[in-house]
C-alpha cells in the first residue's frame, strides 16, 4: 500500500512537568532499564537453550545465530539506556507505532530513532542528506499543565521532508490520563498514560500525513 521511505524520529531533549510527576518520573526510567535487562536476558538464555527437539534443531540454529549478532550490539547500548529520559518514551514509542503503521507488510520501510540534535532547516537538510532519510520527526514545547483539575500532556510534533525540503507540519496536540486499550493501554503512572496518549495524537498527525504522501498510485 505504500511507497517505502526512511524516516528518523529525534529523540526530544527536555521536557518540564509538574511537581506532583516527579516519582512517576523516576518510576519510568528505572522500568525502562529493568526491560533492557530482562530482554538481553531472555535473548541470552535463547543463545543458550539446548533442549530443542530434532524438528525443531534448524529453526533453534538459525535463531541463535542471529542472536549471536544482535546481542553485542545490544550490549552495546547499555550506556545509552542507563541514560535514558522519561521523556524520550515519545520518541521511543513512535518509533515502535510507526514501525506497526507502515511495515505490516512488504516492502518495508525503514523507521529509526536518532539521538538529539539540531532541528533548524540546514541542520535538518544535512541530516535528511547523510542518513539517507525523506522524513525527520521532532518535538519541542513538551510540558504538563492542568485542565479541569486533571493533568494534561502538550507537544508539539514537527515534520520535516527531504524532497520538499521544508518542515510539512508543525501541530500542538495533547495527551491525556485515559487508558483506551490495546498498543494505548496506559503504564503503571499517570505520566506513562500522558506520555503513551502524547504519542497517540502526535502519530496520527504525522502518520495521515505520510500515508497521503507515500500511498502506491493505481
Amino acid at each position: 500500500m505504500w511507497k517505502p521511505f526512511k524516516l528518523c524520529v529525534i529523540k526530544p531533549d527536555t521536557a518540564f512537568i509538574d511537581q506532583s510527576l516527579f516519582s512517576d518520573r523516576d518510576s519510568i526510567e528505572a522500568d525502562n532499564l529493568k526491560s533492557y535487562y530482562a530482554s538481553l536476558k531472555q535473548m541470552e538464555d535463547l543463545l543458550n537453550f539446548k533442549d530443542y527437539s530434532k524438528e525443531m534443531e534448524k529453526s533453534f540454529q538459525e535463531t541463535q545465530e542471529r542472536l549471536k549478532k544482535q546481542i553485542p550490539l545490544m550490549k552495546a547500548q547499555e550506556e545509552n539506556v542507563k541514560k535514558f529520559k522519561y521523556f524520550q518514551t515519545i520518541s521511543q514509542y513512535s518509533t515502535q507505532v510507526y514501525n506497526f503503521y507502515f511495515n505490516e507488510y512488504e516492502p518495508f520501510s525503514t523507521i529509526v530513532e536518532l539521538p538529539n540534535q539540531k532541528t533548524d532547516l540546514s541542520s535538518l537538510k544535512t541530516l535528511a542528506d547523510t542518513s539517507q532519510s525523506d522524513y525527520v520527526v521532532f518535538y519541542s514545547n513538551i510540558h504538563t499543565v492542568d485542565k479541569d483539575g486533571l493533568p494534561m500532556l502538550k507537544l508539539t510534533t514537527s515534520l520535516y521532508s527531504k524532497k520538499d525540503n521544508k518542515i510539512i507540519l508543525t501541530k500542538e496536540t495533547d495527551g491525556d490520563t485515559n487508558s483506551r486499550g490495546d498498543m494505548w493501554t496506559c503504564g503503571s503512572t499517570t505520566l506513562s498514560c500522558l506520555l503513551i496518549n502524547g504519542v497517540r495524537t502526535s502519530t496520527d498527525e504525522v502518520a495521515s500525513v505520510l500515508r497521503k504522501k507515500q500511498i502506491r498510485k493505481q
